[in-house]
């Protein structure tokens, strides 16, 4: 049958009517029989043209069949059995048809396209001699290679992927894609492989039987395990690194086994609890376990920070007596990850240097009160705010009350030197710190104080000459000059400075040095112990590779501080923290009355009452939006507290130690009072009228949300604000869509990620809840998995051949070139007849 692609040519045909009527009135003189059959063959030559220009073909069934050939290769298929996979494959290509072709592919966590099953013969050998490619075994992509590997079928052929596969799909959605390819003409044949035949148990799952619960509520949590055979293990839960239960278990293959643990909830906040598993026979160690996190309302969950954790203990007791837990840690004890600083409703900064604190834990302290609404406390001590380090720091930006202050007349003056190392190895982000530092420094400083800067490589070169921290533009401009570049030797410098300390009449004169590297040898212990018999002290900061033990020696001799760190961003919090140390200014030690300044919540029930007096305080500023509540006579801010995004900001410039809080810890109403204002800056995680589901797919985390009020009835047009969060501080705003009226739907990225939190905040009724998200180990490795529902239900391939049951295939075979040569001869004819 001959069909036509295009219809739009024949209209040329109306030429044949005008050769016609030129027939009519021609006038050659040729024998009536050759004249007209000349016509003829040129009407013909005419019709074939046009016919050919209609792009003509010939259409048919055809029998011959594209295979495509997909071999799992993953970790989940025993390399023992793939050598008969290989086999199977090759039996299969050998009894295609001579019109048949085939495609082979060996898929993994992507694909390899071999251009013979040798190839793939030799690859599953090198793995079996030791050299297999776990990274590329770790995953069974089989609905992305089937998409990727179906631009190999050739036009004119059936299409069909033959799947040999134990069925252990990890990721992609093949219902989806096997749906596609049918509408696309292709079939599919499902050739299941054997798995693993080494003893091998995993634990498919943790789940608790809720997601909150309340203070000590008994939680159930159920695990579910598997294994292909018998095998014998100990199964832990574990919460905090320690094995809260444990039980010995007996495995067998089949259906995932499931298992209770039932736990007391005396643990406040959000928790991450672990089910870990310890086989006495087993393949694979990633598999072994799987965590959940759960999150107990009730007694509220305070972490404390503080040099000396036992300065705390009377506190921890009076807030015990009011139902709240204080958990106090040395000065390294806060988390390292935004999830484990989220589990507590308020931190404390009892009397910890900003020193103690990396950068990116300040910002991960910053974001805990802006995005997840938890309370921060700073209580005063010679660690604290400024003193501390402090100033300009993101901790600084969530508390009410700012480091900056006015020194007093009857302070003494400060003379300050800063000795910086400007050799080559502080090029870059070194340099660029020190400059910050300097200039935080300068800030710090009061009108009467002086500063000078020395910077030094191989030689010494003055920076600054010693001038009024009045002046700050100046300094602060010669500071921008400090550029790096040469050796280090860091004698002449600290001579340099000497001379310009000896030379001022201030009451304090100090140098702060600074380097990187080794300096050149020299008496730098004399030098120092004449700077200190003269007054002057002397303080050491060693960066990185610095000579640790010289310096350490120098700032004792110098009657100093000695400070040490690999991380250039701690430089000028180190800076801040002696500047405020060598002025002596930002301590005031004495009686101090509590007066009253602020109407807040915090302070109900205390209006008259009399507040017990502190022995000393930290001097600071409040910031235009804090509210301050308690002040001392002479003004100053000793109690204040402010809102700062979703969490608020609490500042207390005394302490509550014995050091200077001894009159308020032997207060009676000490507990309740300290009690009731941390209260006030408690993470509120309100989540009534929520209703949450979550689902995880196509490594996108999918949240389900139904909003009601409290009568039941669903809430429209609400506007969300929601945020994602890695365990590392970074955070990614996420799009809450309304689906319908009270449901909306929100999508988490996973992709790279081990840990997120998602925090949903209904902005329209203040309403939050925090969600938490644990990668499980691949998907590769899960035991429990049946084959999807979508491959089961494909026909099984048979061993001896893959081209049966195939739908003819229309084919189309273009005859256009037949119709222009027969064109062509026509006009030849035609043309041989006129001349005869």
């Amino acid at each position: 049958m001959i069909d036509l692609v295009s219809l739009r040519p024949l209209g040329w045909l109306a030429v044949v009517a005008l050769l016609a009527l030129a027939m009519r009135y021609s006038l050659v003189d040729r024998p009536r029989l050759w004249h007209w059959s000349a016509f003829g063959l040129r009407i013909v030559a005419i019709v074939l043209l046009v016919l050919a220009l209609c792009q003509p073909f010939l259409g048919d069934e055809s029998q011959d069949l594209h295979a495509i050939f997909l071999v799992d290769v993953s970790q989940s298929v025993d390399l023992a059995h793939l050598p008969a996979a290989v086999e199977q494959v090759d039996q299969w290509t050998k009894s295609l048809g001579a019109g048949d072709s085939w495609s082979l592919f060996a898929v993994g966590k992507g694909v390899r396209e071999f251009e013979s099953v040798d190839g793939l013969r030799e690859m599953v050998k090198k793995w079996q001699s030791g050299l297999a490619d776990d990274e590329f075994r770790s995953a069974t992509r089989l609905a992305e290679a089937m998409l990727s590997t179906r631009a190999a079928f050739p036009a004119g052929k059936a299409r069909r992927f033959v799947l040999a596969t134990d069925g252990q799909e990890t990721d992609g959605e093949l219902d989806r894609v096997l749906e596609q390819i049918a509408r696309e003409g292709a079939d599919a044949l499902f050739y299941r492989l054997p798995g693993l035949s080494d003893a091998e148990a995993a634990v498919v799952g943790v789940e608790s039987s809720s997601r909150e619960a309340f203070f000590g509520e008994v939680m159930r949590f159920t695990v579910k395990l598997a294994a292909n055979g018998p095998i014998k293990a100990k199964l832990r839960l574990v919460h905090k690194g320690v094995a809260v239960q444990q039980r010995d278990v007996e495995l067998q293959a089949g259906d995932a086994q499931s298992l209770h643990f039932d736990v007391d909830m005396t643990t406040a906040g959000a928790s991450v609890w672990t089910a870990e598993l310890a086989p006495e026979q087993d393949r694979f160690a990633v598999n072994n376990q799987s965590s959940c996190t759960v999150t107990v309302r009730g007694r509220p969950r305070v972490l404390a920070l503080h040099q000396q954790p036992r300065q705390l203990r009377p506190l921890s007791r009076a807030l015990a007596e009011q139902e709240m837990e204080l958990e106090v840690r040395g000065e390294h004890g806060l988390p390292e990850s935004l999830e484990e600083i989220a589990a507590f409703d308020a931190v404390v900064l009892a009397d910890l240097p900003a020193t103690s604190l990396s950068p990116r834990q300040m910002q991960m302290l910053k974001q805990y009160v802006v995005d997840f609404g938890g309370g921060l406390v700073m209580l005063g001590s010679e660690n604290s705010f400024g003193l501390g380090g402090y100033y300009k720091t993101p901790v600084e930006e969530v508390l009410p009350l700012v480091s900056r202050f006015e020194k007093e007349k009857e302070k003494p003056s400060l003379a300050m030197v800063l000795v910086i190392d400007k050799s080559g190895s502080m090029e870059g982000m070194p340099i660029e710190l020190a400059r910050q530092a300097a200039k935080s420094a300068v800030e710090l400083l009061s009108p009467r104080d002086s500063i000078a800067v020395v910077g030094f490589d191989s030689d010494a070169q003055v920076i600054c000459e010693m001038t009024s921290a009045g002046d700050r533009e100046t300094v602060q401009a010669a500071i921008d000059s400090l550029l790096a570049g040469g050796g280090t030797y860091m004698y002449p410098a600290m001579v340099a400075a000497k001379e310009m300390l000896e030379a001022t009449p201030a009451k304090i004169r100090h140098m702060i040095c600074l380097s990187d590297g080794h300096t050149q040898p020299a008496d730098h212990e004399s030098l120092v112990e004449e700077m200190a018999e003269s007054g002057v002290t002397v303080s050491m900061v060693a960066l990185g590779d610095a000579d640790k033990q010289l310096m350490a020696s120098l700032a004792e001799l110098g009657r100093g501080r000695y400070y040490e760190t690999d991380d250039p961003a701690n430089v000028p919090q180190i800076f801040t923290k002696e500047t405020m140390q060598a002025s002596k200014s930002a301590i005031k030690e004495d009686l101090y009355g509590s007066v009253r300044t602020g109407d807040h919540p915090a302070l109900s029930g205390y209006e008259d009452a009399e507040l017990p007096f502190t022995l000393g305080y930290v001097m600071t500023e409040a910031k235009a939006t804090a509210q301050l509540l308690l002040a001392v006579e002479t003004g100053d801010p000793l109690l204040a507290i402010g809102r700062y995004g979703l969490g608020t900001g609490l500042a207390y410039t005394s302490d509550l130690t014995e050091k200077w809080g001894g009159e308020w810890l032997a207060w009676d109403g000490c507990g309740k009072f300290w009690a009731q204002m941390i209260r006030g800056v408690l993470r509120h995680n309100a989540t009534d009228g929520m209703e949450i589901v979550e689902r995880e797919a196509a490594d996108r985390w999918n949240i389900d949300l139904r909003r009601i009020d409290a009568a039941g009835a669903p809430l429209g047009g609400i506007h969300w604000d929601a945020s994602a969060m890695e365990a590392g501080g970074l955070g990614q705003a996420i799009d809450v869509q309304e689906t319908g009226l009270g449901r909306y739907q929100a999508a988490v990225p996973l992709e790279g990620r081990a840990h997120v939190s998602l925090r949903l905040r209904d902005v329209d009724h203040d309403k939050m809840a925090i969600l938490h998200w644990h990668r499980p180990y691949p998907n590769e490795y899960r035991l429990s998995q049946a084959p999807p529902q979508a491959l089961a239900a494909l026909r099984p391939a048979d061993s001896h051949g893959v081209a049966d049951e195939l739908r003819p295939v229309e084919r189309r075979q273009s005859i256009a070139q037949y119709a222009y040569f027969a064109a062509l001869a026509c006009m030849l004819g035609s043309i041989l007849l006129r001349r005869l």
